[in-house]
């Protein structure tokens, strides 16, 4: 009986050392996981996001112009992909609404586009890619 007794204790022993071993294993593995995940605060992800901000400048060919005569909006895009589609923009009662002039970045970033102005007054413009958009730039219709 005392060997029953000394190879139950040595079995027990070895499964209790298994399970540890099996369990540190786990521990080491998943407190690894997370040193491979990119900390997205890090300055250096900052300082990626930073280089690829997206703008746009914007110059008016004319500061006035008469009711029905177009004004030529041109400038530079920065960080927008060749071909991308850049749309007019007009300020009208306080929200600004899409015009139906639109055109397409160039090689270089450089964009030019005609807009057609009829309401007279004081046309307030920009140009739009997404969510980037120029300064804005008025032009008097009269």
């Amino acid at each position: 009986m005392a060997t029953t007794k000394k190879s139950y204790r040595w079995r027990i022993a070895t499964i209790g050392a298994a399970c540890a071993a099996l369990l540190a294993g786990g521990a080491g593995t998943a407190v690894a996981v997370p040193n491979a995940v990119p900390d997205l605060h890090s300055a250096t992800v900052a300082t990626a996001v930073a280089k690829t901000h997206e703008g746009i400048s914007v110059k008016a060919s004319a500061k006035s112009v008469k009711a029905g005569q177009a004004v030529t909006l041109s400038g530079r895009t920065k960080n927008i992909a060749m071909g991308s589609k850049l749309t007019v923009q007009h300020l009208n009662k306080g929200k600004w609404t899409t015009l139906h002039a639109n055109t397409k970045t160039k090689h270089g970033g450089n964009y030019s586009v005609k807009v057609k102005l009829s309401k007279k007054g004081k046309e307030k413009l920009r140009v739009a890619h997404g969510k980037t958009h120029s300064s804005t730039v008025a032009v008097t219709v009269h």
